[in-house]
């Protein structure tokens, strides 16, 4: 897998979150899903990352290697950093061992 970024990903264990920096295949979306009773969710972010990575949806990811602690509430995080919260992460353990990767959609 070739990765083109770093990323930071807040993943929550344990009821609080924990700081982890990965290299990923960063790319920003412009998708909408649209519903009868008008806008829905929209992700804003496709990602790859590698297989090992620790990241459920829930969790929050940025670009960059970012130093925040999470204490206690994601509030400062959010207003510090603005990061995406995942809406899903796929592992995909097909093909050889270069190809595995975890597909991330955040928005």
């Amino acid at each position: 897998m070739r990765y083109n970024a770093k990323c930071t990903v807040w993943h929550k264990s344990n009821d609080k979150y924990i700081t982890l920096h990965y290299d990923c295949w960063w790319q920003d979306t412009e998708a909408e899903n649209i519903a009868k009773t008008g806008k829905t969710d929209v992700d804003k972010l496709f990602a790859l990352m590698p297989v090992n990575a620790e990241i459920t949806k829930g969790d929050y990811i940025a670009k960059g290697n970012i130093d925040y602690t999470v204490n206690g509430s994601v509030t400062g995080l959010l207003a510090a950093h603005k990061p995406l919260k995942v809406s899903a992460a796929e592992r995909k353990f097909y093909g050889s061992r270069h190809m595995q990767h975890i597909k991330v959609t955040a928005g």
